[in-house]
């Protein structure tokens, strides 16, 4: 063994004290000692431990020792269960991690994902119960100024008309726009047109510009005490609102359908 391969560890040392060494790596371990003393202080210390054992039992300490009780056999099982504790937690952070990344990336997968028409049915309903309630501010401008539905067309981008819903006992009172949230998908502003009849029972609709899919859809919602009912299609996206029977509202709702759905052909969608 040359001196450049041969590494001065634990248990060179200690096999040293123990007088195990070749004249080679006794040399070699000398040379290390003799640049190390506090190496060399340890391996002293030994050497009169072993000395002590000697002089006390002089028949044990000339005998082998048991391959079991070997100081290099030990020190191997000491390090392999290091090793083997450090895998353990290495594998133990390594689920962990994986976990953690399955729950974030698989998030969108273990959360089902609300679709547009209910944050819109959703925005439709919380805007009807917050302002069917006013008595002189129920809407922003009212009925009467002639340039309210040019305005609401022009800020959702999509034209429309207030339907005439007078032959079911419901008045136009005038409208007002509404911010939208477009991290949820609403596509823009909301128009919302508001109806009353002799009754003060009040109806909303809270219309916006198509969703990007253009789809049509329908979907009846009850939600914090008042009925929804939504379409969409290719053109817009509507929810009526009112504290009305499902079958009342849905008849309301074809007659608001039809009107707002009237092409410039004369020809209306199909309900």
């Amino acid at each position: 063994m040359t001196r450049e391969h041969f590494a001065i560890t634990a248990d060179v040392l200690h096999a040293y004290a123990d007088g195990q060494l070749g004249a080679t790596e006794r040399a070699a371990v000398e040379r290390y000692l003799a640049a190390h003393p506090d190496a060399a202080a340890d391996v002293a210390a030994w050497q009169r431990q072993n000395e002590a054992m000697h002089a006390l039992f002089p028949s044990a300490a000339n005998e082998a020792v048991p391959a079991r009780l070997s100081p290099h056999r030990i020190a191997r099982e000491i390090r392999s269960a290091r090793r083997q504790s450090i895998m353990n937690i290495a594998a133990a952070v390594t689920l962990v991690v994986i976990g953690s990344g399955i729950g974030w990336y698989g998030r969108d997968y273990l959360t089902p994902t609300k679709a547009a028409s209910d944050y819109l049915i959703e925005a439709a309903v919380t805007a009807h119960s917050l302002y069917v309630k006013e008595k002189t501010r129920a809407v922003e401008v009212g009925a009467d100024a002639p340039n309210l539905m040019t305005w609401l067309s022009n800020r959702i981008t999509t034209p429309i008309d207030a339907p005439n819903l007078t032959a079911e006992g419901y008045t136009f009172l005038g409208g007002r726009l509404l911010p939208s949230d477009p991290g949820k998908g609403i596509p823009g502003p909301a128009a919302q047109l508001m109806y009353e009849n002799g009754e003060a029972q009040r109806v909303t609709l809270y219309i916006t510009s198509a969703l990007p899919d253009k789809e049509e859809a329908w979907q009846f919602e009850t939600l914090s005490g008042v009925e929804a009912y939504y379409w969409a299609n290719d053109t817009i996206t509507c929810t009526v609102v009112a504290a009305l029977p499902e079958a009342e509202l849905r008849m309301l709702g074809r007659k608001i359908f039809e009107q707002l759905t009237w092409r410039p052909d004369g020809a209306a969608v199909q309900w």
